[in-house]
């Protein structure tokens, strides 16, 4: 089963946002690791709960830190982070109909997984630049 590593691509220039970053990519491993397993639902809801949670707050710093940085890209940013939001929201509601099935999975994996590397290496990583000069 494939899975994220962090690395130096996705440096924002904020160790906390790095490091929540790094916490994301772990719980979504665990999350999909779980699920490809089969494992059943007092594994894995918890684990989805605290993924989505963790994300919603991570999302809230960012968006925050942007707007202290005056980075560009911070309304693209927001928007984006809606549409994980959203995205994900279908993801728990599936899996509540449906429970850990291979179908759930394989999106899980494949939108998230996508969406999480991509957004943090074209949208997060731009803070860096916003971040420098103050450094």
């Amino acid at each position: 089963m494939p899975t994220i590593q962090w690395d130096e691509s996705m440096t924002t220039g904020v160790e906390s946002l790095d490091a929540q970053h790094r916490q994301l990519i772990n719980w979504l491993n665990d999350l999909l690791g779980a699920m490809s397993l089969g494992r059943g639902r007092p594994e894995v809801k918890p684990l989805l709960d605290r993924l989505g949670a963790y994300a919603a707050l991570h999302f809230g710093t960012e968006e925050d830190c942007m707007t202290k940085y005056n980075c560009p890209v911070a309304a693209k940013n927001v928007e984006q982070h809606k549409q994980f939001v959203e995205t994900f929201g279908s993801f728990s509601e599936e899996y509540e109909r449906t429970g850990p099935t291979a179908h759930l999975t394989v999106r899980l994996e494949s939108e998230l997984m996508r969406w999480l590397t991509t957004h943090i290496r074209r949208t997060d990583t731009q803070l860096a630049e916003c971040v420098k000069p103050r450094a």
